[in-house]
């Protein structure tokens, strides 16, 4: 049981730099030296004030010193990693993979909060994701690699383009229904997921958009609809797809 904590343990840790990441990539600020502060009032915040999911609850969700609210969206994140980061141990165990899966995972809950709040994915962070896959790629070449799912290294370079090369296509034909991000992004997934679970990780994310976008149709209205995201359902569907994509692809077929 002590690994599954472990994971957890690291991953809570994890989660509160991922929100360090979320708030100041778009901003420019990542690479600031500056210490951590409250968005609100500027203030420092404290050792005590930085404990992953624990501040949030012992300070009650406020700012220590102008009282003002704190997002729901941080302590949600940490937690968030912490959990994927626990079920990559539970599905694949201790080994280089599952860490590595654990990145990519962290990667793209960076990604989806990212998108949720500027409509953009920013390209270092697809870049980042791409270097990742390079790992299973290389390993795919070998014997006893640890990769949990037999594809040859060819089927790799095939995750480059199968679910981003449909995507371009959709853009075209939406004329725009689908951004630039979102296919660099599936692009980059693609070369650590390999083919089949790429493709099934973008009709799962496309499936769950499609599905949001008709209650966000419903809610709100054709006229007042907004413009919505799509990066954190690919993400989902990806995030579904690697934990338990050879079942499911062993179900269907």
């Amino acid at each position: 049981m002590w690994p599954v904590a472990l994971y957890a343990i690291f991953g809570l840790v994890v989660g509160s730099f991922l929100n360090v990441c979320i708030y100041r990539i778009p901003r420019g600020k990542f690479f600031s030296s500056a210490r951590s502060y409250c968005p609100h009032c500027g203030h420092t915040l404290q050792w005590y004030e930085l404990i992953p999911l624990f501040s949030f609850l012992g300070l009650r969700g406020r700012c220590r010193v102008c009282h003002e609210r704190i997002s729901v969206r941080y302590p949600l994140v940490e937690a968030g990693n912490a959990l994927l980061w626990a079920l990559c141990f539970v599905q694949y165990g201790f080994g280089w993979y599952s860490i590595l899966l654990a990145v990519v995972f962290s990667l793209l809950l960076v990604i989806a909060c990212i998108d949720l709040d500027i409509m953009e994915i920013p390209n270092g962070l697809s870049v980042a994701l791409l270097i990742v896959g390079i790992a299973p790629f290389v390993a795919s070449f070998f014997e006893g690699s640890g990769l949990p799912y037999a594809l040859p290294w060819w089927g790799y370079l095939v995750g480059i383009v199968a679910a981003s090369v449909p995507l371009f296509l959709l853009a075209l034909l939406t004329r725009g229904g689908i951004g630039g991000g979102d296919i660099k992004l599936m692009a980059a997934i693609g070369l650590f997921a390999g083919w089949q679970l790429t493709l099934l990780g973008a009709l799962l994310g496309l499936i769950l958009g499609g599905v949001a976008g008709v209650v966000q149709l419903v809610a709100c209205g054709r006229n007042k609809r907004a413009m919505m995201p799509l990066a954190p359902f690919l993400a989902l569907g990806m995030i579904v797809s690697l934990l338990w994509g050879g079942q499911l692809l062993a179900l269907i077929f």
